[in-house]
């Protein structure tokens, strides 16, 4: 693994968020990749771990998936950012690919990549079932998987916080069938790689991260929670009450808001909310 220049001068050049690219360099630091893998990243949205495997692994090959459309995503929509990184000295190692990995995987052969990067995007898949899946379609495909996601736990009560704001997202997103949240499928660390052993895959090892408080992820997902309309109506409860009949569903999460309200000026504020630590899993290619 070769850092050219300091880290910041690395984010600013290539459209990164410092803390964002600090965090990956942390989960890739004791990770099963080698520098030469052809790596095939899962859900890869606008292309930030793209563009930090690339500056990490430079004389490795990325495979890009996602199944989101062009337009989706905001500030920047996913089409608009994976131009702008296929503009750099290291989009000629870079492939973005729009399709399902499921769908891209039927069309590639055995062996074609040496590791599967998951990387903070399995909670945007529909179901449970879609992940399975996606991790049965991998066999033979790729000699080794990587997964990071959020651990559902945490080493400061601040980042319980953020805890609190994923159960109460996916709550909401579980009772809306079309959603296309960012939040649809709360696996926990467990279920991921109870899912991923059954399918044949042979575990290696795990490990947990504690991110730095600079890391925004917590936060931003704390703004779409607290958001509102002209109205002074909270957009979130908007959703839930347009969305969701069962009036039930709608008073448990209007309770769960305002216990994320109480904690957030528990600790005085939305700029003292952390992130929860990230789970880590790594697997190699085993028999079924």
């Amino acid at each position: 693994m070769i850092e050219p220049m300091p880290l910041h001068a690395q984010a600013r050049r290539y459209g990164l968020l410092p803390a964002q690219l600090a965090h990956r360099l942390d989960l890739f630091r004791d990770a099963n990749i080698k520098d030469g893998d052809r790596i095939l990243e899962i859900g890869c949205g606008q292309g930030d771990c793209t563009s930090a495997l690339a500056l990490f692994y430079p004389n490795s090959h990325i495979t890009a998936v996602d199944p989101g459309p062009s337009d989706y995503g905001r500030p920047e929509t996913l089409g608009q950012a994976h131009e702008r990184i296929r503009g750099y000295d290291i989009g000629s190692r870079i492939e973005f690919v729009q399709a399902t990995p499921i769908a891209h995987l039927k069309n590639v052969e055995d062996g074609t990549y040496d590791i599967a990067v998951i990387c903070h995007s399995l909670w945007y898949f529909s179901d449970k079932e879609e992940v399975r899946a996606t991790m049965e379609a991998l066999r033979g495909k790729v000699k080794r998987l990587f997964i990071a996601e959020w651990a559902l736990k945490s080493c400061s009560r601040e980042g319980d916080v953020h805890v609190q704001i994923a159960c109460t997202r996916a709550t909401c997103e579980a009772h809306i069938p079309d959603s296309r949240e960012n939040i649809r499928t709360l696996l926990s660390p467990g279920q991921i790689k109870q899912c991923v052993i059954d399918l044949g895959w042979s575990f290696q090892r795990e490990l947990i991260n504690s991110p730095s408080p600079l890391l925004e992820d917590a936060r931003w997902e704390l703004y779409m929670l607290l958001e509102k309309d002209v109205n002074e109506e909270y957009t979130f409860m908007k959703r839930v009450k347009d969305r969701i009949q069962e009036e039930r569903i709608q008073v448990v999460l209007e309770s769960m808001l305002e216990s994320v309200k109480s904690s957030v000026e528990s600790f005085g504020g939305i700029e003292n909310v952390a992130c929860m630590d990230v789970w880590v899993g790594m697997f190699e290619q085993g028999s079924a």
